[in-house]
């Protein structure tokens, strides 16, 4: 049976950092649900899609693709999964007002499971209340949110990701990849590359190997 990650999402949850997670960690053998409030298995939510322009003071914002819910969050058993991701995007915004939510997150935090928080996951994660004396990151606009929580926020560059405890903090989407590189570390995913410098293309039985400690 394989492992199982759950991810929390809503309308106008950030398009690549609901996606790219998904589609990491169920590449390497991770079964990924992707959950939201109120929403059934087989129904949808929409993404969207951040940049940054000069000319403005925040990130411009386009509806992206749709996200299929395949599990009901009022009907899992958190206790089922092994980690928890929470992607950024406004949905963050509403979906911290939901009980359920809150109480599954909490779950994860009492447990000390995993965690991998990006952009404004981080406002999910301070609503449950357990959170106090910590150091996170996440998108400026989290900063006043979480030192009023009585945290630490590291200002860092698009790239950043802050690692406290059992939860691996992002700042936004220009850094997936070392975000989910950090996280990978801490579910105890190794990936080891081939030897050959310069290769482009694995060599059929000589492509890149992973090992799954979780």
């Amino acid at each position: 049976m394989k492992l199982k990650i759950l991810l929390i999402t809503g309308d106008f949850g950030e398009d690549y950092e609901v996606i790219v997670p998904f589609m990491l960690l169920k590449a390497i053998g991770y079964e990924v649900h992707v959950a939201c409030p109120k929403k059934r298995e087989g129904e949808t939510v929409a993404s969207s899609i951040h940049d940054i322009n000069k000319d403005y003071q925040t990130v411009t914002e386009w509806e992206g693709h749709r996200i299929n819910i395949n599990v009901s969050l009022e009907h899992l058993n958190p206790a089922d999964y092994i980690a928890l991701v929470l992607p950024g995007g406004r949905s963050c915004e509403y979906l911290r007002t939901y009980p359920i939510v809150r109480d599954v997150t909490s779950h994860f935090i009492k447990e000390n499971k995993p965690i991998a928080s990006i952009c404004r996951g981080v406002q999910i994660l301070l609503a449950t209340g357990l959170l106090k004396g910590k150091t996170m990151t996440g998108n400026f606009v989290c900063q006043t949110e979480v030192q009023m929580a009585g945290n630490t926020y590291e200002k860092l560059g698009y790239e950043g990701v802050v690692v406290d405890g059992n939860i691996v903090y992002g700042v936004e989407w220009h850094g997936l990849w070392t975000w989910m590189q950090a996280f990978m570390e801490k579910l105890g995913v190794t990936i080891d590359l081939p030897p050959k410098a310069g290769r482009v293309k694995p060599v059929p039985g000589e492509g890149y190997t992973y090992k799954s400690l979780g």
